[in-house]
């Protein structure tokens, strides 16, 4: 698919990372270093910033044809969420619909023992399911709190340049349209 260079432009200072022939895209700041796994119809990847202070992982699988009744992803994602760490009374699903695509997400905070500082320390996730017809992503990320400030603008451009396959598989990465001389 070509991109307008305003498009490209918004990519930039990003790594485009693909999933699965084209299954799913999105950009990460260009020093971070990503380890993919596959196994089966399942592909996940853990992405790590330079000093290895947050995490962010994703994930994503083909989707069987849904019948009509099946739940939207903010339903999926309060289930998949941890009902001790997570109450749905304290962590509000922020849903919305960008093309076609569902797009659910949520962020709630817990204590955790820092094993570097020794201390118990307020740390976050934050947990997201899209979803078109084809394809469905988890995209999650933990950090601190006061790691927030450089963190949640990272992943608001994870989100922002999230896309979801049409089913047309990239024959190979030079097929993409960031890596493309067109």
């Amino acid at each position: 698919m070509a991109r307008s260079r305003r498009e490209r432009d918004r990519y930039d200072g990003l790594n485009i990372l693909i999933m699965g022939r084209g299954d799913v895209e999105f950009g990460v700041p260009k020093d971070w270093t990503a380890e993919m796994n596959t196994s089966g119809q399942f592909t996940s990847m853990k992405l790590k910033d330079p000093g290895d202070n947050c995490l962010l992982e994703a994930s994503y699988l083909q989707l069987p044809e849904l019948v009509p009744h099946a739940p939207n992803v903010a339903e999926r994602l309060r289930w998949v969420l941890p009902k001790d760490a997570a109450p749905p009374e304290q962590t509000p699903i922020i849903s919305y619909t960008r093309g076609r695509t569902e797009i659910a997400w949520v962020d709630y905070s817990y204590e955790e023992d820092d094993t570097e500082r020794n201390e118990r320390r307020v740390a976050h996730q934050r947990w997201l399911i899209a979803a078109n017809k084809l394809f469905q992503a988890l995209i999650t990320v933990a950090y601190w709190e006061d790691d927030a400030a450089w963190v949640v603008p990272i992943w608001n451009r994870a989100l922002e340049t999230l896309r979801l396959g049409d089913g047309t598989r990239l024959k190979s990465p030079w097929d993409h349209w960031s890596l493309r001389r067109d």
